[in-house]
């Protein structure tokens, strides 16, 4: 009876946690591919989450990593960086799903110089 009721209250407190570094980078991953012209074909790597200040029950952090996309004629153009800065929330106590909200977004397409330093000091 003691061991149902522990796996009980587990199964619960495990169900109102914070969303963590798994769900940060498949959300940044999302947004990457959304705005390319082949989102299915998006390729990602060095894809590190970068926990944040925690604000009520917001957790905040910055995604960075690196994307390869097709362009217009089919071809991969190569790695490039990309920066995405997100604070999420759990929708519910039972629910899976995560609200979120994206404060900036940095696709690198031919970065500038202050653009990688920018890059190299946030991602480092």
């Amino acid at each position: 009876m003691k061991k149902l009721i522990v796996l009980a209250l587990s199964i619960l407190v495990l169900a109102g946690c914070k969303p963590g570094d798994e769900k940060a980078t498949e959300i940044a991953q999302r947004e990457i591919s959304s705005v390319m012209k082949d989102p299915e074909s998006v390729k990602f790597r060095n894809v590190k989450y970068i926990k944040g200040n925690d604000d009520n029950d917001y957790v905040n952090g910055t995604v960075c990593g690196e994307y390869n996309a097709k362009n217009g004629y089919g071809a991969y153009t190569g790695y490039k960086p990309f920066l995405i800065n997100l604070s999420m929330k759990s929708k519910g106590f039972f629910s899976k799903g995560v609200e979120y909200s994206v404060s900036l977004k940095n696709i690198y397409n031919d970065p500038s110089p202050g653009e990688i330093n920018y890059y190299m000091k946030t991602c480092s």
